[in-house]
């Protein structure tokens, strides 16, 4: 399988606002709670002032908001940003899906940014603040999975801002125990499954959460996997996975399983991030971090993925990044 670029990234780093934050402090120290009443106390965003406002519009004013707090002094947000996060905007535009699910909310960035599309493209369909008992029903909607309640509560803010508090749902606590149970959370019976997934958490989990997805008949055939920070701060565990074939990944789970933390794989020269990690799962596959609070798995190796990345870069400190794209196209037997 080969791994490719159809991405059209800016010819220079946008502007640069802040130093690069790994290794100093760049979250939880109350800048969240101090985002949402910012946002909050702005007239631009009051129900006066965006009524008359279309959605796309309305939610513009909230992303523009978000994004003018964090060039401030020690405001540094964890947010996919313009540069990625119109690539998305445009894949969900193209992909059309109703479901989509979310891991690592933050403060709302993104699920504002994607979610605002799924009421264009499915107007008659039953939203996440209307979904009932029927599981027969159209559903559509934005679930996202956030582990802090903090973080969550100025997500949830902005989301009433922009208009979308019916279109996105919430849910707090551990992300990979959280998929374990979503199916009965969303009374979302077999074989209904995501059709997109935005993976935008902890790093060490993207890979143990993508193999519970797949063990839970979340994703499957046709879904649509966009993974944030690849290249910054990377992921080499989570690449080597959805990059890998049927075959590759079957011969990996006949090794045992890792207890303890294998040593960390470097990032591969600029050049080479779209041919690297496609010799099959890397040890790191086969080990799950402590966050992943004992859950274990090995995913459904069956599924076969595409992958591509779509280049951009960090809203804040200008540092190169990227989302990589995999959608899922068979499975093999």
């Amino acid at each position: 399988m080969v791994t490719t670029s159809r991405s059209k990234p800016q010819a220079q780093a946008p502007q640069k606002y802040h130093e690069p934050v790994q290794g100093t402090v760049f979250h939880g120290d109350g800048r969240e709670e101090a985002l949402l009443k910012h946002l909050q106390s702005l007239p631009s965003l009051s129900a006066e002032e965006t009524s008359s406002l279309s959605l796309q519009d309305r939610s513009q004013r909230v992303l523009d908001a978000i994004h003018e707090f964090g060039k401030g002094e020690n405001r540094y947000l964890m947010s996919v940003g313009d540069t990625k996060g119109k690539q998305v905007e445009e894949l969900v535009r193209e992909k059309k899906p109703k479901l989509v699910l979310e891991l690592g909310t933050y403060v709302g960035y993104s699920g504002i940014s994607f979610g605002r599309h799924l009421l264009e493209l499915h107007p008659g369909s039953v939203y996440p603040g209307d979904w009932t008992s029927n599981t027969e029903e159209d559903r559509a909607g934005y679930i996202s999975l956030e582990k802090s309640e903090v973080y969550a509560t100025t997500a949830r803010g902005g989301f009433k801002l922009a208009g979308l508090e019916k279109v996105i749902r919430v849910i707090t606590g551990s992300s990979t125990t959280s998929l374990k149970s979503l199916r009965e959370t969303l009374n979302m019976p077999q074989p209904l499954k995501f059709d997109m997934v935005f993976l935008d958490h902890l790093k060490p989990l993207y890979t143990i959460d993508i193999k519970v997805l797949e063990e839970e008949g979340l994703v499957g055939p046709g879904t649509v996997l966009v993974a944030d920070n690849v290249v910054k701060p990377g992921n080499p565990a989570y690449l080597s996975w959805v990059r890998a074939t049927p075959e590759q990944k079957r011969k990996s789970l006949q090794a045992p399983r890792l207890t303890t933390q294998p040593p960390v794989t470097p990032n591969p020269p600029t050049e080479d991030w779209e041919t690297a990690f496609h010799g099959g799962p890397i040890d790191e596959t086969r080990w799950a971090p402590e966050e992943a609070e004992g859950i274990t798995a090995e995913g459904d190796p069956g599924l076969i993925y595409t992958s591509e990345m779509l280049d951009g870069w960090d809203p804040y400190t200008g540092e190169k990044d990227a989302c990589e794209v995999s959608v899922c196209t068979g499975r093999q037997d």
